[in-house]
């Protein structure tokens, strides 16, 4: 199986997976310790084919249903169209695999202790302040279509919804676009590595409880003893786990 970025640029090591990184992303965000980097060292430790998150993901597959998983290929800093406006979802990495006749999309969103970012009341009042610098933007537009679409929510609800955070609904849009693409199949883990000696647990519990909001704000239905949520949406069958992961 190989891995590559936008460019058709193979990952082999930890150098080429930097490399890659930086060829699509800002330099920046290329850390030890942080995300990117943390991803890239689950990826690769021990090698591709057999590393800790290769195993990772086909263990939660095979707890989704789907045993005997073939790994096709994969990208880091994928971008995922999910409607017609300038940009779609930012992948930090997506894994096409095939389970007998099955095709199965996996959208991994990696985290340290960064949290979700805005909830969907500061991200629309955000963007009501952006639209009025730069009419021609579809900020606004955008965040009105997901909620009316996944959470029927009209604008003034949206002004007061404290609770959910943009992130992941922006998240779930693009990985269904993705999985209708692809088998109509999503695997969706928040895969949150402890990488730091100054790792941030108020933020990650903060995360989980977030989490766990937004799917059953989404009525997913949760199998405790698999720790994994499943739902249907837009004739998309969709499973995601929260994994913490000790590097």
């Amino acid at each position: 199986m190989i891995i590559s970025n936008k460019n058709n640029t193979v990952i082999t090591d930890i150098t080429s997976w930097k490399n890659a990184f930086i060829e699509v992303d800002n330099s920046k965000h290329w850390k030890e310790g942080r995300s990117a980097h943390s991803l890239a060292t689950y990826f690769l430790s021990p090698a591709i084919e057999q590393s800790l998150g290769m195993l990772k993901i086909k263990e939660c597959l095979n707890a989704c249903g789907y045993g005997d998983v073939e790994y096709t290929h994969a990208r880091i800093e994928h971008e995922s169209r999910f409607d017609t406006y300038k940009s779609g979802r930012m992948q930090d990495m997506v894994i096409w695999t095939q389970c007998g006749k099955c095709r199965i999309v996996v959208c991994i969103e990696a985290k340290v202790d960064e949290t979700f970012g805005d909830t969907l009341s500061d991200a629309y009042n955000e963007s009501l302040k952006y639209v009025k610098l730069h009419p021609a933007s579809k900020r606004k537009a955008r965040i009105e279509d997901l909620c009316q679409k996944y959470l029927k929510m009209q604008p003034a609800e949206i002004l007061e919804e404290n609770g959910i955070r943009y992130q992941l609904l922006h998240y779930l849009a693009g990985s269904i676009s993705e999985a209708k693409g692809y088998g109509n199949i999503v695997f969706m883990p928040i895969m949150v590595f402890k990488a730091s000696e100054n790792y941030d647990f108020t933020k990650t519990k903060k995360n989980k409880e977030d989490y766990d909001a937004f799917m059953r704000t989404l009525n997913f239905a949760y199998d405790n003893q698999k720790q994994i949520y499943k739902n249907t949406i837009d004739g998309v069958e969709i499973f995601t786990c929260y994994i913490e992961i000790s590097l």
